[in-house]
């Protein structure tokens, strides 16, 4: 059997090469609350659990801080007085949201007020009638906010993040020069973070064919005999 073996044309092929990827980014946030119940005051040891922003998420581009103070309670007025009085009342508590090291972040200051005119004295001690007056059921909130665009330490890194939180009373009662009044202060407190962040995305671009002039000898000869054998098999058979 004669066999006849044609020039076969070796076929190049271009070897593909991939680009490094690149990064592209994409904004995201998380947002975080904890609180402390509405208690009495005065208090200077509670704390408020957030957790902090695990640095493998992506890049921290500002941490927002909220705190919302509230205060409760009532207030009892009797004007001692020998004249009539106008007098004016504010059921107030200072709400402090602090460092670990116990500087201040924010600090709030919700205040209830009440005013009434009382009557000159009574000689009776009863917070009510002409010449006094009870205000149950008072109260009212405050709202501070913060944002930091640097120095994020303090929020960077696994676990939670531990912020002490205080309340003082701060009522009082003015406009007459003898008034007797009692305070019954509550505070409370609600504190928010929400960490706004880059997503760092790996981003493959298409594959790129790379000029014949650059691919190895090496390779170009082992496409080719791989495809003369390929045309020679088929012959044969």
């Amino acid at each position: 059997m004669h066999r006849h073996l044609s020039k076969i044309p070796i076929a190049i092929f271009a070897i593909a090469a991939s680009i490094a990827p690149t990064v592209s980014a994409e904004a995201a946030s998380l947002k975080y609350q904890s609180s402390v119940n509405v208690q009495k005051t005065n208090y200077f040891h509670k704390f408020v659990t957030l957790p902090k922003f695990n640095p493998e998420l992506g890049d921290l581009t500002s941490v927002k801080l909220t705190l919302n103070g509230e205060v409760q309670g009532s207030i009892k007025l009797e004007n001692t007085d020998a004249s009539p009085a106008n007098v004016t009342a504010d059921l107030a508590a200072e709400v402090k949201l602090l460092k670990p090291d116990k500087s201040i972040l924010l600090t709030t200051l919700p205040t209830a007020s009440k005013s009434q005119e009382f009557a000159a004295d009574d000689e009776i001690l009863d917070f009510g009638g002409t010449s006094g007056a009870t205000f149950n059921n008072l109260s009212s909130t405050e709202t501070e906010s913060t944002v930091f665009t640097s120095g994020f330490d303090l929020f960077k890194g696994l676990g939670d993040l531990f912020l002490p939180v205080t309340a003082e009373a701060k009522s009082k009662g003015t406009g007459a020069g003898n008034l007797a009044q009692v305070f019954n202060t509550f505070a409370g407190a609600k504190v928010e973070i929400v960490y706004d962040y880059v997503v760092r995305i790996p981003k493959k671009e298409p594959k790129k064919r790379v000029p014949e002039s650059q691919i190895p000898l090496g390779a170009l000869v082992a496409v080719g005999v791989c495809t003369l054998l390929k045309s020679k098999y088929y012959r044969l058979v």
